[in-house]
């Protein structure tokens, strides 16, 4: 009976030195540990982990573990095998252990996502009457227009003609706005079905209310105000493709 309990007890010890005490790891392959987990990313597959940390010391179908002395690095896999989240325990890390750390102590596939949409460069945003000139408006217009000083400002921009009665334009561009304002006008009343709009095609959706034109493209809002103006549509399509190159 002894001889039997004895031999469970040894057993047990040996599955859990094996499970992720990781007792067997030279101190050099720990201490390389740290530089190697910021090489590694969320989305990686199980194999190119492996591939950067070595093999670990601990293992599920949907974990992997690295651990040993004061070290403990941790994987949690996608059911298709991609690395959904990284994170390191830092309990047992000195402070200069922890600052020596690169990249952050977790990680996952939606937060690399957002650094690296507000790492991107970002293009200036110009002020209306600079997305369209009075010399490009003119020429979509066919007939000579300039912008108004005295009706301008950073999101709108108003062309009128230069003498007498001619064409009559304000451009402005709100950004942020486009889903809540097109929201707004779908709520006013639904087209019958089948029925087409000469403004389909402008941007990712578009509108006409009243003698404007509402445009969405992205989360950004286009309106398009016309006056003595002949054949809007193509004429507005003109002038958002315009705009939209510089935006």
């Amino acid at each position: 009976m002894m001889r039997s309990l004895l031999l469970v007890v040894v057993g047990l010890s040996v599955g859990c030195s094996g499970a992720g005490g990781g007792s067997s790891v030279p101190r050099a392959v720990a201490d390389g540990w740290s530089a190697k987990w910021c090489q590694a990313s969320p989305g990686n597959t199980k194999e190119q982990l492996v591939g950067i940390m070595g093999a670990a010391t601990f293992t599920t179908d949907t974990t992997l573990t690295w651990s040993a002395y004061q070290y403990q690095f941790n994987a949690f896999l996608d059911p298709d095998g991609t690395v959904r989240q990284l994170d390191v325990n830092t309990h047992s890390l000195s402070e200069a252990e922890q600052a020596a750390f690169t990249c952050e102590k977790i990680r996952t596939k939606e937060s690399m996502a957002r650094a690296a949409e507000n790492a991107a460069p970002r293009r200036p945003e110009l002020a209306a009457c600079a997305l369209v000139s009075d010399a490009e408006m003119s020429a979509i217009l066919g007939a000579p227009v300039v912008t108004d000083p005295n009706q301008r400002s950073g999101n709108k921009c108003v062309y009128k003609p230069t003498t007498g009665i001619g064409p009559y334009v304000e451009l402005s561009v709100d950004r942020g706005d486009a889903k809540v304002a097109m929201a707004a006008i779908g709520s006013m009343g639904k087209a019958e079905p089948g029925l087409t709009s000469p403004y389909d095609g402008i941007g990712d959706q578009a509108a006409a209310v009243g003698t404007g034109l509402m445009i969405r493209t992205g989360d950004d809002l286009v309106t398009i105000m016309f006056s003595g103006v002949a054949d809007a549509p193509a004429k507005a399509k003109r002038i958002f493709d315009t705009a939209k190159a510089r935006m």
